[in-house]
């Protein structure tokens, strides 16, 4: 595929995640669009990333989720070599458990 069909693909993608209002319009946008093979596969990458990004060995992983190491190591890959976008996602996700955290601990004093 072109580079620049590939731009504008993943244009239209990002576009069309972005007009979903809420949790549940996302959820009905998922469950149309993919297979429930194709949800447990990005579900799978999901995890895979938050525990390289953990820390977990790839050995811990396997451990964890039934996928080959071969996958963990793609996922790896990504990480390292991507654009950064799993990182972000990682980050956010600590950065908004830190707050609750903060706001529970505030709460109880």
């Amino acid at each position: 595929m072109e580079k620049t069909n590939l731009n504008k693909d993943q244009k239209l993608v990002v576009d069309t995640f972005r007009k979903l209002k809420n949790k549940q319009e996302l959820a009905s946008f998922v469950d149309d669009l993919f297979t429930s093979e194709e949800i447990l596969d990005f579900a799978q990458r999901l995890k895979i990333a938050k525990l390289i990004l953990n820390g977990k060995t790839y050995e811990e992983i396997a451990a964890q989720i039934p996928v080959s190491t071969s996958t963990i190591s793609k996922i790896g890959q990504v990480i390292k070599f991507g654009k950064g976008g799993l990182a972000l996602l990682h980050n956010s996700t600590k950065t908004q458990k830190d707050k609750n955290q903060n706001r529970k601990e505030v709460s109880k004093t």
